[in-house]
């Protein structure tokens, strides 16, 4: 996944999800498996869990248990803002060109952070993530199959590492312009993310994928109560 990005259709409330290079993609229910309940009601800050079953969650377009986050590996605030990505939606269909901070509906995510604290009990207080920010421009007629393998076994890889908290990639446009994001706890768990073996096969296979791709760290801070948020540059 470190350096590449196969296309999926977002997850957005269509029905589809064909991948870029025509066949079918891993597919989700509301964008979370049958391990975790993660029910819709009245609005989208109404969020149940089934304590029994919260172990394992989707975190990424693969549903194989080897790509499931275990909620018992982090702690509170990194859980909570797992479990509220499953909520993460772009928030129109240019998320390949837009600004980062324009390029998802970040309202509706916080709201259901702010419900799941709620309805633990926990004050949230001002908190630090990482996040990755991939740009990228496909080159024609590409190795599809390969792209592919290399990103899902590049997951594996970062979610056995540990600290993979999302894990999201969109549709290339009609200039073949995309957008890949991930969050982590933070920038060690990123970089000891992607030193795995396909991780090096993925940065190999750069020159041959792409035309272009610019790969930023980003500081993505939530404020005490879930009251503001914001990205800087991770210096």
């Amino acid at each position: 996944m470190a350096a590449t990005r196969p296309g999926q259709q977002p997850q957005t409330n269509g029905n589809s999800n064909m991948s870029v290079h025509g066949s079918r993609a891993p597919g989700k229910i509301h964008g979370v498996p049958a391990e975790i309940a993660v029910e819709h009601h009245s609005s989208q800050t109404d969020v149940e869990i089934d304590p029994e079953s919260a172990r394992w969650l989707t975190v990424s377009p693969y549903l194989e248990p080897e790509h499931l986050l275990d909620l018992n590996s982090v702690d509170t605030p990194h859980r909570l803002l797992a479990l509220a990505s499953t909520q993460l939606e772009p928030a129109s269909g240019k998320y390949a060109i837009v600004p980062y901070e324009d390029a998802f509906d970040w309202s509706s995510l916080m709201a259901t952070l702010k419900s799941l604290a709620a309805k633990e009990g926990y004050r949230w207080t001002r908190q630090e993530f990482y996040v990755v920010e991939f740009r990228s421009k496909l080159k024609k007629n590409i190795a599809v199959d390969l792209l592919f393998k290399l990103d899902k076994q590049s997951h594996v890889e970062a979610t056995q590492s540990g600290g993979l908290l999302k894990y999201w990639y969109g549709v290339p446009d009609t200039d073949r312009r995309n957008l890949a994001t991930c969050f982590w706890r933070n920038k060690e768990d990123a970089v000891n993310g992607g030193r795995g073996p396909w991780h090096k096969q993925a940065r190999a296979a750069i020159s041959s994928m792409y035309e272009e791709i610019d790969v930023k760290g980003l500081r993505f801070t939530i404020e005490d109560d879930v009251a503001s948020w914001g990205f800087s540059p991770y210096a």
